[in-house]
């Protein structure tokens, strides 16, 4: 029987590391760091300063867009926090992938004008 429950234990171990693993969390404390520039009215923020993670790429999503757009923009697999961006059109959202995943996702609002991102590392705001 102790078998048994041990087999049980290390599958669900695995089935939870292949289900949560690489999931993309939302990064408060960055999202944070942006509004405060964005509130001093700074139209371009360098990313690569404000950020304490490994990232290859990032991309900043607009209103409406589902998960699947997300990853077929990116080429990476999008699992975790969308911020409800693929419902609510008050947000954006900054997507910072590795090469095969999302890494982390940054809400943004609206109210600051739409965004853009330059060389992969300035978010414009216009």
């Amino acid at each position: 029987m102790r078998k048994t429950a041990w087999i049980l234990l290390i599958i669900m171990i695995i089935l939870g590391i292949v289900f949560l693993g690489n999931r993309a969390s939302q990064d408060a404390i960055l999202s944070k760091d942006i509004h405060l520039a964005l509130e001093q009215e700074e139209k371009q923020i360098d990313l690569t300063t404000m950020t304490s993670f490994e990232w290859d790429a990032v991309e900043v999503f607009g209103p409406y867009t589902t998960n699947e757009i997300i990853e077929d923009s990116m080429d990476i697999r999008f699992r975790g926090d969308n911020g409800g961006i693929d419902v609510l059109e008050d947000r954006f959202l900054l997507v910072f992938a590795d090469e095969k995943n999302a890494v982390k996702t940054v809400v943004l609002s609206r109210k600051y004008g739409d965004f853009l991102i330059k060389d992969n590392k300035i978010l414009l705001v216009e």
